[in-house]
């Protein structure tokens, strides 16, 4: 079963939507892409809040936020879904060299939060 068209649905920063799915299924990788998405046209990095349950889904969210943007300055990889991160990746570290955020030496910039 393909869950692409609902996938791109949820990268459509135009509305909110619910991810649902089991363990193993994408569901980090999908909300990572939706963040660096919203990164890549914020006028700040502070206007872009995810919150999530644990502190170690918070943990997660930015480790792979900032891994995305650390990668995004290599060599771009060959699978379609981490293809489609590196890229969003990319237009984020172009809008913080535009509007010197600087996030990868300022990454208390990224917030992402718990309900904790």
């Amino acid at each position: 079963m393909n869950d692409q068209y609902q996938r791109d649905q949820a990268l459509d920063i135009s509305d909110s939507f619910i991810v649902q799915a089991p363990a193993g299924s994408g569901k980090t990788e999908l909300l990572t892409q939706r963040y660096l998405k919203l990164l890549s046209i914020a006028e700040e990095p502070e206007t872009i809040l995810a919150i999530t349950f644990t502190n170690k889904a918070v943990d997660e969210l930015k480790h792979r936020v900032l891994s995305s943007l650390t990668q995004a300055k290599s060599i771009p990889p060959k699978e379609a879904h981490k293809l489609k991160t590196y890229k969003l990746a990319k237009q984020v570290l172009k809008q913080s060299e535009l509007r010197e955020w600087d996030l990868l030496n300022n990454p208390s910039r990224i917030k992402i939060s718990t309900i904790d």
